[in-house]
C-alpha cells in the first residue's frame, strides 16, 4: 500500500521592485505600471486570473508581487520591459536585478567620458 503524504503548501514569493528614481522624475506611472501587471500576468495560461494566487500592492515608491503559485522574476522582468516599450521609457530605464527577488528601475548611466572624446574631435 502506498504511503500517505499531505499535500505541502508552497511558500509565498515576494517580489519588490523599486521604482522611486523613475518617479522622483516625474517619467514612471506607477499606478499604471501596477494596472499593467495585474491585466496582463497570467495565471495557468489565463491573462488576468490572479485570484488569490497572486497579488500586487504599492507601498510608497515599490511595487510588491506576492505570489503562491509558478512565477518567476524573469516573467516580471518580460512585463516589466513591455511596460516600458509600450510607454516608449525604454530607451532611458532599465529593469536591474539588486538582490534576490529585489529589483529596481534604473536610468541608463550616460558616461562623461563619450562627451569629452566629442569635445576633442
Amino acid at each position: 500500500m502506498a504511503p500517505i503524504t499531505t499535500k505541502k503548501s508552497k511558500a509565498a514569493k515576494k517580489f519588490v521592485v523599486d521604482v522611486s528614481a523613475p518617479v522622483d522624475n516625474g517619467v514612471f506611472d506607477q499606478e499604471g505600471y501596477v494596472k499593467y501587471l495585474v491585466e496582463h500576468i497570467k495565471v495557468e495560461g489565463i491573462v488576468g486570473n490572479l485570484g488569490d494566487e497572486i497579488s500586487i500592492t504599492s507601498e510608497g515608491t515599490k511595487v510588491v508581487v506576492v505570489s503562491n503559485t509558478k512565477f518567476s522574476g524573469k516573467y516580471l522582468k518580460y512585463l516589466t520591459k513591455r511596460y516600458l516599450k509600450k510607454n516608449q521609457i525604454r530607451d532611458w530605464i532599465r529593469f536591474v536585478a539588486t538582490k534576490q527577488n529585489q529589483y529596481q528601475l534604473q536610468f541608463y548611466s550616460v558616461a562623461e567620458d563619450d562627451e569629452e572624446e566629442a569635445d576633442e574631435e
